[in-house]
C-alpha cells in the first residue's frame, strides 16, 4: 500500500509499505479512500518529532471501506464505509465507558508520558505492517 511516512524533521515521503494484517481479534483493516491533513499532522513534522520514529505512518481522520475484521469485531463488517475520528480509543476501558474517549486507557502513549494519542496508533499500524513482511 502507499502511505505518507515520517523520516525526520521536515522529511515526509509517500512510499510503498507492507499491507497491514489482522494481529488481534479486535483489529479492523480499512482501505483508506480519503484522509484529512490538519494541524496535528503538521506538529508531527517538527514540534512533536521527538515522539516519532523513522518510518511512522502519518495521517489521521480517514474515511474508507472495511476490508477485513478480526473474529471478535461486531460493530462493523466487511464492506461498511467508516469514518475514523482523530482520537483513537478502544471503546471498552473504564474511561471509554464513561465517554472520555480521548483519555482511553488502552491507547495511551505511556512510553512518552503524553496520554492518549494518534502516535500510538501509528506505531501499531507500522508494527502490524512490519509483522506481515
Amino acid at each position: 500500500m502507499r502511505a505518507v511516512t515520517w523520516h525526520g524533521r521536515g522529511d515526509v515521503r509517500v512510499e510503498t509499505v507492507p499491507d497491514p494484517t489482522i494481529q488481534d481479534p479486535t483489529d479492523v483493516i480499512v482501505e483508506i479512500t480519503s484522509s484529512g491533513i490538519c494541524g496535528s499532522d503538521l506538529h508531527l513534522i517538527e514540534v512533536l518529532a521527538p515522539f516519532m520514529t523513522e518510518g511512522d505512518i502519518m495521517g489521521h481522520e480517514p474515511m474508507g471501506i472495511v476490508r477485513e475484521v478480526g473474529r471478535e469485531v461486531t460493530a462493523v463488517k466487511v464492506g461498511d464505509r467508516v469514518v475514523i475520528p482523530f482520537n483513537v480509543s478502544c471503546g471498552t476501558c473504564w474511561m471509554c465507558a464513561e465517554g472520555l474517549f480521548s483519555q482511553c486507557e488502552t491507547t495511551q502513549n505511556r512510553s512518552s508520558g503524553t496520554g492518549a494519542s494518534a502516535i500510538s496508533a501509528r506505531r501499531s499500524w507500522r508494527a502490524s505492517a512490519t509483522a506481515s513482511s
